[in-house]
């Protein structure tokens, strides 16, 4: 199925929670060397507390969650276990000696986010593994 890849400048890009998160991950791990990792493997609290800071999801922001919890883990921050699902099923990065690491062409997809959002919709639609997130509401 083709999925119309919008220009770089278009506006309709801004609105994209997922387009923002994935290009604030893709930052966080270049500024430290990537991310932690727990020994389950799904992002470490820091991460998880960051995302929750910093990305474009009210229903998720750090605020709204830490009122119910101390602690902020991978599953609590739903947009973080997406897209840690979602960069993993589309084989963006990987897991290396405690950290997650992402790949050269994440890296580069990051440049251009009109094709980051095409590659991010395809993967999300056809490629992600839905089913795990049955147990989670959104």
């Amino acid at each position: 199925m083709d999925v119309r890849t919008l220009d770089d400048s278009d506006p309709l890009l801004g609105s994209s929670k997922l387009l923002d998160a994935a290009q604030k991950t893709v930052g966080f791990a270049q500024e430290n060397d990537g991310i932690g990792l727990t020994k389950g493997k799904a992002f470490n609290r820091k991460f998880a507390t960051w995302a929750a800071e910093n990305f474009s999801w009210p229903e998720y922001s750090a605020e709204r969650l830490l009122r119910i919890q101390k602690v902020l883990n991978e599953e609590d921050v739903i947009p973080v276990l997406v897209l840690h699902e979602l960069m993993i099923s589309m084989k963006l990065g990987r897991h290396v000696k405690g950290k997650w690491q992402f790949s050269k062409k994440a890296e580069a997809l990051v440049q251009t986010p009109g094709v980051l959002q095409t590659v991010l919709t395809k993967g999300f639609l056809f490629e992600f593994d839905h089913c795990r997130l049955q147990r989670f509401p959104l």
